[in-house]
């Protein structure tokens, strides 16, 4: 037997190799951060990787072909055990304090050895992915929202180019429009225009009939704004967002629908949820979060 094949590499090799060329978390294990770094934060699709995990020979502890579930368990716990390398590379290089650190911290020994559940490995990937699902659609709906506020331009004015010089230029613009083109309709020969009944204030009875109205809200229409919503719904963007007590009162927050203009908690929550959503995930403060569960919990419970 050659000499190489006596020491520690050669049965590196034979663990590694047990289960075909390679094993699935050898290969995760030793690409996984270089492909992060190639994707970009991009979604990975499962099902053509592991197509590609078949062709390559890539398999499984078992020796098999991995399914998309098993693939994403295996990228899973690869991960962990990187960062559990990074960690110890850390604590080795701190030194005197890996020890004080190891004492500030109590770990379960059975928890430690033997890691997340399949059932929680599960449950943290459908969390991530239901996450990705929400930014996904929010950056949708933000593209819809600046799409209507962007001015349309027609194709007679996209194919004029500017050939005049800066003078001739500067002459034209100080000078007043004509007038057909000043008063340009709103609405083209035969196009039918959106209908929006605007919602009203919800008739109080009883002792709300003597809390007087919050003063009006001043400023433009926020983005997610529901069409059919007059700005007298907003609280003012100076309104403090707690009750008497000092908790924070959801039903009355600056700048978002309070919930006496309304009829029902239904109708309030329908008008909360575009307005919270059109503000950026990364953005969303811990009250806006909770009014948003809030919101999504009483349209579901009040259907």
């Amino acid at each position: 037997m050659a000499a190489t094949c006596i020491g520690i590499s050669g049965a590196i090799g034979a663990l590694e190799n047990v289960s075909g060329a390679m094993s699935l978390r050898v290969w995760m294990e030793a690409n996984r951060e270089e492909l992060l770094r190639a994707w970009n934060g991009r979604r990975l699709n499962w099902q053509a990787l592991c197509a590609w995990f078949k062709d390559v020979g890539l398999t499984n502890a078992d020796g098999q072909a991995p399914t998309v579930r098993c693939a994403k368990m295996t990228w899973y716990r690869a991960g962990k055990t990187l960062a559990a390398r990074k960690d110890r590379a850390v604590a080795e290089a701190n030194g005197p304090s890996r020890d004080q650190a190891a004492r500030r911290t109590v770990v379960p020994t059975d928890k430690a050895q033997s890691g997340p559940s399949d059932e929680e490995i599960l449950a943290l990937m459908a969390e991530a992915d239901n996450e990705e699902r929400l930014n996904r659609e929010r950056r949708e709906r933000i593209a819809g929202y600046e799409a209507q506020r962007r001015p349309k331009v027609t194709p007679d004015q996209a194919s004029i180019q500017p050939t005049a010089p800066a003078e001739v230029v500067e002459t034209a613009q100080s000078q007043p429009a004509p007038l057909e083109t000043a008063t340009q309709p709103r609405v083209k020969i035969g196009q039918i225009a959106n209908h929006v009944t605007m919602l009203t204030q919800a008739p109080r009875y009883g002792a709300d009939r003597d809390k007087p109205l919050p003063p009006p809200y001043v400023g433009p229409r926020p983005d997610g704004m529901p069409e059919y919503l007059p700005l007298d719904a907003l609280m003012p963007l100076d309104a403090t967002g707690r009750q008497p007590d000092g908790r924070i009162d959801y039903e009355a927050l600056p700048g978002l629908p309070r919930r006496s203009f309304f009829e029902s908690e239904r109708e309030w929550a329908k008008a909360c949820i575009p307005m919270v959503e059109a503000v950026p995930h990364e953005d969303r403060s811990i009250v806006l979060k909770a009014l948003l569960m809030r919101s999504r919990d009483r349209m579901k419970s009040l259907y």
